[in-house]
C-alpha cells in the first residue's frame, strides 16, 4: 500500500474563506509559539522540550487564547506533531532548523479525521456547509487525511491523501542511465538486459526561469516602490506571486511528464548521487542548477518507481562518469567543464561528454546493491505516520463518490 495525494482547486465562499484563514492563523500561531518556547528553553536551560511536554501545554494555551477554540482542535494537534517531526528531521541531518511561519507565505492545515467528500463538495469540522472544489479527476483508494492550502497568490487548494494499492506496470527489458546536466536537462542511454546499447537521447533544458526572469524583475522593482501596508503594494505582491506560481507550475509540469515517460519506458533507471548543495556554491552555475530542480526530478522518479513497481539504482557519489571512457575505462582526470567532446588516448574512442556519462551511469548502476525494488518508505507526500497519533477514533463520515 502507498499514499497518493490528489490536488484540487478549492472555491470557498466569503464566509468559508474567512474561517479557512482563521485556521491558517491559529495553526501558524501555535507553530510559532511552541517553536519560540523550545528555542528559549534551550537558550536558557540547555534543555530540549520533548513532544509529550509540548503536547501537554496545548490545552493551557487554548485556555489563555480562547479564539483558538474556534478552529478544529485536531488541526492544532497536527501542528505540534509536525513541529516535532521537523525537529527530528533536523537532528538526523535531513533538513535545516525549523523556521517561523509568515502570514504572506504559503499556508496550510490538515484534517486527519471526521471529514466527508460528496460529489464536488468537501465537509470539514467547524464548517457548517460543504466547500466546493473542482473535481477534475477521481481519486482512488481510501482517503486518510485532507490538507487545505493557500498559495501566496491567494488560490485555495484541497489535497486528498489516499491509501491505495501499488499498480505494477508490465515488466519490460529496458534499462536507462540518466545523466543530469545544465545545457541539456538529461541525457539518456537505454540498454536492454543483454547490455546492448539501443539508443541515446538528449532532452533539452526547459530554462523556465529565463522565460519569466524579465517579468519577475520588473514586478519586483514595481513592488519595491510601493508603500508598505498599502493596497497597491498588496496588488503588486499578488501579481509577482502569480508569475512565480506560473513559472513553478510550468517547471513541475515538465518534470512530471519526463519522469512519467522514463518510468513507463524502462524497468530500471540508473541515477547519479549528486552533491547538489555543494554544486550550488559555484556562483557561475548556481542559478542554472536551482532552475533545473534536480532534487525534485529525482524525488518524482523515486516515488513513481515505488508506485509502479520499477527499480532505481544509484551510482556512488563523485564517480567520474563524464571523465571515464565508456569503452575501455580510462579516466581523463584533467578534463574541465568546457570540454564537450573528447577522444580517448588509450582506445581511440570518440565521446560526447554527456552521452558518455549516461552510458557509464548504466554500467555502474547495474552493479549497485540498489538494483532492488525501491523501499516503500519513500512517500509522495513525505507522510510518515505521526510520532504519537491523535485520538484513534473511528474514521466516521468518509465516503467515496
Amino acid at each position: 500500500m502507498v499514499l497518493k495525494a490528489y490536488k484540487y482547486r478549492l472555491y470557498p465562499t466569503k464566509e468559508q474563506a474567512e474561517l479557512i484563514e482563521r485556521h491558517f492563523g491559529c495553526c501558524r500561531f501555535v507553530w510559532n509559539y511552541f517553536l519560540s518556547l523550545r528555542k528559549e528553553t534551550w537558550d536558557k536551560e540547555k534543555k530540549h522540550l520533548s513532544f509529550y511536554e509540548i503536547k501537554k501545554l496545548l490545552p493551557e494555551l487554548k485556555k489563555q487564547n480562547p479564539w483558538l477554540k474556534e478552529v478544529n482542535s485536531q488541526s492544532l494537534q497536527e501542528v505540534v506533531i509536525e513541529l516535532e517531526r521537523s525537529y527530528q528531521r533536523f537532528f538526523k541531518g535531513i533538513c535545516n532548523f525549523p523556521l517561523f511561519k509568515k502570514k504572506k507565505k504559503s499556508q496550510s492545515f490538515s484534517i486527519p479525521q471526521h471529514f466527508r467528500i460528496e460529489s464536488d463538495r468537501v465537509y470539514l469540522p467547524k464548517f457548517k456547509t460543504g466547500i466546493k472544489f473542482k473535481k477534475h479527476r477521481e481519486f482512488t483508494g481510501l482517503p486518510k487525511r485532507l490538507y487545505i492550502t493557500r498559495t501566496p497568490s491567494g488560490k485555495y487548494f484541497l489535497l486528498v491523501v489516499c491509501e491505495t494499492e501499488i499498480n505494477v506496470l508490465p515488466e519490460n527489458k529496458y534499462i536507462a542511465g540518466v545523466d543530469l546536466g545544465i545545457k541539456n536537462f538529461v541525457t539518456i542511454a537505454r540498454v536492454n538486459k543483454d547490455n546492448t546499447l539501443i539508443k541515446t537521447e538528449k532532452v533539452p533544458h526547459p530554462k523556465t526561469l529565463q522565460k519569466y526572469e524579465k517579468r519577475i524583475k520588473r514586478l519586483q522593482r514595481q513592488l519595491s516602490r510601493k508603500q508598505k501596508g498599502s493596497k497597491n503594494r498588496q496588488k503588486a505582491r499578488i501579481k509577482l506571486a502569480k508569475i512565480w506560481e506560473k513559472a513553478k507550475n510550468v517547471k513541475y509540469d515538465y518534470l512530471h511528464k519526463l519522469s512519467s515517460r522514463l518510468i513507463n519506458e524502462n524497468q530500471v533507471i540508473c541515477l547519479e548521487d549528486l552533491n547538489i548543495k555543494g554544486m550550488i556554491k559555484n556562483r557561475k552555475l548556481s542559478k542554472n542548477i536551482w532552475d533545473s530542480a534536480w532534487y525534485e526530478f529525482i524525488r518524482q522518479l523515486r516515488y513513481k518507481a515505488m508506485w509502479y513497481g520499477r527499480k532505481i539504482a544509484t551510482i556512488p557519489l563523485f564517480y567520474p562518469s563524464s571523465k571515464t571512457c565508456s569503452n575501455c575505462g580510462w579516466i581523463f582526470s584533467d578534463m574541465d567543464l568546457s570540454v564537450r567532446e573528447w577522444e580517448c588516448p588509450c582506445c581511440g574512442a570518440k565521446h560526447d561528454r554527456d552521452i558518455n556519462a549516461s552510458i557509464n551511469v548504466v554500467k555502474v548502476g547495474m552493479e549497485q546493491p540498489e538494483f532492488m525494488p525501491v523501499e516503500e518508505t519513500t512517500r509522495v507526500f513525505s507522510m510518515r505516520r505521526q510520532v504519537v497519533p491523535v485520538k484513534q477514533e473511528a474514521m466516521h463520515g468518509i465516503s467515496i463518490p
